[in-house]
């Protein structure tokens, strides 16, 4: 199995008029930030919200009759099980799609919205691959994989096309990397056009892809991440052939990087990106000094984040930013010290969010309270502000952990 060019720009010319041509516009904030001239890809602008509609259509726009009569079957927990139930639906083809049992039920209703039948099987990707493939077999349905397919790769490289003519001067493009059929697609279409230089990207705790380019030895993946669109344990034979020849580089990056940028996309661009999403950006963060002065193409691959998590997120980046600040005060336990340092306090411009008064944990003395505060506050310098103010006034007062 292989992909060309050629292939790539056979698919664009078979999708082009059943996806949005994504905007890709410089950011002159996140430039500034970074000391980079940044240029942001918006595939979160995709009507499920992803770069998989690419790939996926352009699959099944190439299936025989036959073929799309039987249906197709896919197995996935997030954005291509989207794309293929939706572009089935519109094409009428039937669609079934796996997902582990583990799959949040929010994924689950977000999919079976595009009128799926929906299996759960499997805890382990491995069980869920093979009763997929056992499945497709026993039903005569055609698999629709995620990456380890040619017309899938090649659907995913028209995005590498579209940057290439929207911004002509670039001089590398930033791509996340889980099994490496995004990138794969990219990688061969922008240098189909002149030599550019390709970034992938990968988190810390799924380095798999990265450490297989890299030629270092295999690690078990562990832990959550907050990018699981990018969250695979091995890529596929098919991708790290063409990452092999094509990418340049592989870069990790760390949750905490990863949950900066996707809150700087947020708050500068006004745009939700997932974790995979926005891995690109937390690279050219994290590496800042790689991309100084360069002109770098971001993909910002998808954006269906769950809103708790992105909930949770937004409350982090507040407490990173000195926005959000937790007090410890110890005050005299004697009636109306409580409110002297709550008027102090406004007086100070601090929003009181939360409040928790305690007698018997902590203290110096049997005398003494301890209050832990939770403040609004406008950044660091007011942080600072308050903490002196307070401790001016006679309060024992630190910065809480």
């Amino acid at each position: 199995m292989t992909v060309t060019s050629a292939d790539i720009s056979a698919a664009r010319e078979r999708i082009s008029d059943q996806i949005v041509r994504t905007p890709f516009q410089r950011s002159a904030t996140l430039s500034a930030m970074t000391g980079a001239e940044i240029f942001l890809k918006f595939e979160n602008q995709q009507f499920t919200a992803s770069f998989k509609e690419r790939g996926a259509l352009n699959r099944l726009l190439q299936l025989s009759d036959a073929q799309a009569s039987s249906g197709v079957i896919a197995m996935s927990a997030g954005n291509h099980a989207q794309a293929v139930a939706y572009h089935g639906r519109r094409l009428g083809i039937p669609t079934c799609i796996v997902m582990p049992r583990t799959t949040p039920n929010a994924k689950v209703e977000q999919t079976r919205v595009f009128d799926a039948e929906i299996v759960l099987h499997g805890e382990q990707f491995d069980e869920t691959l093979a009763f997929t493939l056992d499945q497709a077999a026993k039903r005569g349905m055609t698999l629709v994989h995620p990456y380890e397919d040619p017309a899938v790769i090649a659907g995913q490289g028209t995005l590498g096309l579209e940057m290439m003519e929207q911004i002509d001067d670039l001089d590398v493009l930033v791509i996340p990397v889980g099994g490496g059929g995004l990138i794969s697609g990219v990688a061969l279409a922008a240098k189909s056009i002149r030599p550019i230089e390709i970034v992938g990207v990968q988190s810390e705790r799924f380095p798999s892809a990265h450490n297989v380019f890299k030629g270092l030895a295999d690690v078990v993946p562990g832990g959550g991440t907050v990018a699981e669109g990018i969250a695979v344990k091995s890529p596929g034979e098919l991708t790290m052939t063409f990452l092999k020849t094509h990418v340049d580089d592989m870069l990790l990056v760390s949750e905490v990087q990863i949950e900066k940028a996707l809150f700087s996309l947020l708050e500068i661009e006004k745009t939700v990106t997932e974790g995979a999403g926005a891995a690109g950006l937390a690279a050219v963060m994290q590496h800042a000094e790689r991309f100084q002065g360069r002109r770098v193409g971001v993909v910002l691959s998808g954006g269906n984040i769950d809103m708790m998590i992105l909930s949770s997120i937004l409350q982090r980046g507040m407490v990173r930013s000195h926005r959000l600040l937790r007090l410890r005060v110890e005050l005299s336990d004697v009636p109306g010290a409580l409110a002297d340092i709550t008027r102090l306090l406004g007086e100070l411009d601090s929003n009181i969010i939360d409040i928790s008064h305690q007698r018997a944990f902590g203290g110096s003395s049997v005398r003494a309270a301890v209050v832990e505060l939770v403040l609004q506050m406008r950044g660091e310098e007011q942080a600072e502000h308050v903490v002196r103010a307070l401790k001016e006034h006679g309060f024992d007062a630190e910065l809480a952990d």
